[in-house]
């Protein structure tokens, strides 16, 4: 399902400090003159407009709605006695803004209204079931960063709901995958790995352990990274843990929990469901042993 964050200013225009620019549509118009009544010009790729009783362009990006408006009251000051002109950005088109990642719909959008982390996150259609914990808010202007942003905190920290500026992306990295199988639990699969968890709870995710499960021989295979080569096979006792929840161990991404049964033939029969439709190939069957 997707996450419930939802937009904060949906209706709201850009604030004052937004610069015009090159493929932006302003309307212009000078009280009193008929033939410049919300007279509607586009903003050229020089950052130039073309306006009627001005014989030259001009440069308007980098300004805002109200630097523009003084600047062509000056110009029209030359034909006319004391004009009053109005400026107003019909589209904005100039400054974009992108979201890529674990949403519905990763896209660019126009920054046509002030726009906060929620809003872009929400016109992207929300996150998705594989979205991690955290999302990447990288800036290119005035200098180039990026700022890791806890989801959970985003919620609950409204300071960190950072008004986005021209440029700005935000990338939602999927959560990393713990994998659970063997006859000794009742669901074996796989599950994305939002927040930390033990292996009880993981346990707990695959339904719990089977009648028979052997619980002194579970098996834990660390991998290493998303390559998932490999690097160490533990066998823990899990009836210890139960006893002693200090003992409990916390895993790591790429984590595969193995939970035997007496029974070998049905343990075999459940690690080729658990990896079928490709598991297998992507962990690759030297790890089980």
């Amino acid at each position: 399902a997707a996450s419930s964050i939802s937009s904060s200013n949906g209706s709201m225009r850009p604030g004052h400090d937004y610069r015009i620019g090159p493929g932006d549509v302003l309307s212009v118009t000078v009280a009193g003159e008929p033939d410049l009544k919300g007279t509607k010009v586009k903003v050229s790729q020089e950052g130039t407009i073309e306006l009627l009783y001005i014989e030259r362009s001009i440069k308007v990006a980098g300004l805002s709605e109200q630097q523009a408006t003084e600047l062509l009251r000056k110009e029209f000051t030359v034909i006319l006695k004391e004009p009053q002109v109005t400026i107003f950005i019909e589209e904005y088109h100039a400054q974009k803004v992108s979201i890529a990642g674990a949403v519905n719909r990763p896209k660019q959008v126009a920054l046509n209204r002030e726009m906060r982390v929620y809003d872009l996150i929400s016109d992207a259609g929300g996150l998705t079931d594989k979205a991690g914990n955290v999302i990447h808010l990288v800036r290119f202007y005035p200098t180039e960063s990026m700022e890791i942003i806890v989801i959970n905190d985003l919620i609950r920290k409204p300071v960190l709901n950072r008004v986005l500026r021209d440029g700005d992306m935000i990338n939602v990295p999927e959560a990393g995958i713990i994998y659970v199988t063997g006859s000794g639990v009742n669901k074996p699969g796989a599950f994305p790995l939002k927040e930390p968890i033990t292996l009880t709870a993981a346990i707990a995710l695959a339904g719990g352990l089977s009648q028979d499960a052997k619980k002194k021989e579970v098996q834990l295979v660390r991998s290493n990274g998303t390559d998932q080569t490999a690097v160490k096979e533990t066998v823990i006792n899990f009836a210890d843990i139960e006893k002693d929840a200090t003992k409990d161990i916390i895993l790591r991404p790429y984590d595969v929990v193995m939970v035997p049964e007496s029974n070998r033939g049905k343990q075999t029969r459940s690690l080729i469901q658990a990896f079928a439709g490709g598991l297998s190939s992507a962990l690759g069957w030297g790890i089980f042993r």
